[in-house]
C-alpha cells in the first residue's frame, strides 16, 4: 500500500484524570486536499454525572467549560462511545485504501492517552490493530518536532517571539502550537481555542508549513520538551 493519507488529530482532556473527552481529526491526501473531518465527544466521559463538575474545576479546561456545557444542553455535539470513535479512525485506511499517518502536536501525548483510555474502558489499544485486512499500525508524525526543526529553528522566529513577548519566565522562546500559529499567520493576538476540531485546523496549517521547508523533517514521537534536541537548538539562537 504505497499511498498515504494524513490524519491531523487532536484531543482535549480533563487534565488531572487524563480523560480524553473531545477527539477530532482532519484527513488530507498527499497534496493537502481535505478528505474528511470528524469530531466526537466521548460518551464514557461526558455522560458521567460529574462531568460538568470536572471541567469546571480542572485548571486547564475551566476557561472553556461553558462551550462544552452549552453544546451538550443544545445537542450540538456528536457524542459516541470510544470504541465507535476508534473504529471510525481505524477505518480511514480502508476508506481511502491508504496507509494512515497520524499527525499531532506533541503526538506522544495523544497516542498514549488514547491507548490508556481505550484500555481502561474496553481492554484494547486505540491504535495498532488490523481491520478488514488492512494492517493499521499507523505511522506517527509529531508536528511539534517538525515545527521545531523547521519553522522555529530560525533567527527570524526567535526575534519575532522576543519582540512580541512570546517568552517564558525563564527567558526561553515559546514553541507551543499557539505561538507557532501566531507566528506563521503574523497574528500576535491569536488565542488557541483548545477545542479539538479547531486545534486540528491550526495544527494542519503548521504541519503543511513545516513540510514545505527544505530542512530535515523529523517523523518521530516528541521526547519530553526539556530534553528535546530540536527545542534546545531553537533556544540556542537567543
Amino acid at each position: 500500500m504505497g499511498k498515504k493519507v494524513f490524519a491531523v488529530l487532536d484531543i482535549e482532556t480533563v487534565t488531572d484524570a487524563r480523560l480524553a473527552f473531545d477527539i477530532a481529526w482532519i484527513v488530507y491526501n498527499s497534496e493537502g486536499v481535505e478528505l474528511e473531518r470528524r469530531n466526537y465527544l466521548v460518551r464514557e466521559v461526558v455522560d458521567t454525572p460529574f462531568f460538568n463538575l470536572l471541567i469546571r474545576r480542572d485548571s486547564f479546561v475551566k476557561n472553556k467549560s461553558q462551550f462544552y456545557i452549552d453544546g451538550l444542553v443544545f445537542h450540538s455535539f456528536n457524542i459516541a462511545c470510544l470504541d465507535y470513535i476508534q473504529n471510525d479512525f481505524r477505518n480511514i485506511a480502508a476508506r481511502y485504501n491508504a496507509k494512515v499517518v497520524m499527525c499531532a502536536y506533541n503526538a506522544k501525548f495523544d497516542y498514549n492517552v488514547l491507548n490508556d483510555n481505550m484500555n481502561a474502558y474496553h481492554g484494547a489499544n486505540f491504535f495498532n490493530s488490523e481491520v478488514d485486512g488492512f494492517e493499521n499500525d499507523v505511522e506517527i508524525v509529531d508536528i511539534m518536532t517538525m515545527a521545531l526543526a523547521t519553522i522555529c529553528d530560525t533567527n527570524k522566529f526567535v526575534r519575532w517571539c522576543i519582540l512580541n513577548g512570546f517568552t517564558t519566565e525563564k527567558g526561553n522562546v515559546k514553541t507551543n502550537a499557539e505561538t507557532v500559529y501566531a507566528y506563521i499567520t503574523n497574528n500576535v493576538d491569536f488565542i488557541e481555542a483548545h477545542h479539538a476540531l479547531q486545534d486540528c485546523e491550526i495544527e494542519s496549517e503548521i504541519y503543511f508549513k513545516a513540510r514545505n521547508y527544505k530542512k530535515k523533517q523529523h517523523k518521530q514521537f516528541a521526547t519530553p520538551i526539556c530534553h528535546c534536541s530540536e527545542w534546545k537548538q531553537v533556544q540556542s539562537r537567543i
